[in-house]
């Protein structure tokens, strides 16, 4: 099954954890706010922030509620999370 029969299997609106792992460059201030700003942008409902650093302190995990209603944003939500600099991996 590719990508494209999977999304269209998923019923919107959505609501699931996102989960952001990133190389730690600055303060964890400095990257919500980029994230933060990329949902807000996107008109995309979240809350309950938190993030965990690696146990060898190169990387760190956001996690975030989000609810999406299309798949449109969905598609673009990865899209944008994926060219900030130092994400490595959105799932």
């Amino acid at each position: 099954m590719d990508l494209q029969q999977q999304n269209d299997k998923i019923i919107f609106p959505i609501s699931f954890k996102l989960k952001i792992i990133s190389i730690i460059y600055d303060t964890d201030k400095s990257a919500f706010d980029r994230f933060d700003n990329i949902l807000d942008s996107r008109g995309i409902n979240h809350s309950n922030w938190d993030s965990k650093p690696s146990s060898g302190g190169k990387y760190s995990s956001y996690r975030v509620d989000i609810t999406v209603n299309d798949n449109e944003t969905f598609q673009q939500l990865y899209a944008d999370l994926g060219k900030v600099e130092g994400v490595k991996c959105v799932i």
